[in-house]
C-alpha cells in the first residue's frame, strides 16, 4: 500500500510538467500589440560628391527597425508628406 501513495505525486508532477510545457511553446502567451508610425519624406542625400533627393522614413535611411515575435500583431501607419506614390514592402 506504500507504493498507490505515490501514483498521484507522480501524475500531479506530470500534469505540471505538461502545462508548463504549453506555457512556454504556445506562441500567443505574452502576444502584445505593436504600433508604429513611418511618416514619409524627401530629403537631400550626398554621396560621392554628388547630391540626390530620397525618401526617408522618420528621417532615417534605412528606415527603424520594427521589432515583434511570433504571435504578435503589428500595425504601422504610413503617412506619405513626400511627392511621390510610394509603395513599402516587408
Amino acid at each position: 500500500m506504500g507504493s498507490t501513495g505515490k501514483i498521484p505525486a507522480l501524475l500531479l508532477w506530470l500534469l505540471a510538467g505538461v502545462v508548463l510545457a504549453f506555457a512556454v511553446v504556445n506562441p500567443a502567451h505574452g502576444a502584445k500589440t505593436r504600433h508604429y508610425d513611418f511618416f514619409i519624406t524627401e530629403a537631400n542625400h550626398t554621396r560621392l560628391c554628388h547630391e540626390k533627393s530620397i525618401l526617408t522614413v522618420n528621417g532615417q535611411f534605412p528606415g527603424p527597425t520594427i521589432y515583434a515575435r511570433k504571435g504578435d500583431l503589428v500595425i504601422v501607419n504610413v503617412h506619405n508628406n513626400g511627392n511621390k506614390n510610394i509603395t513599402i514592402h516587408w
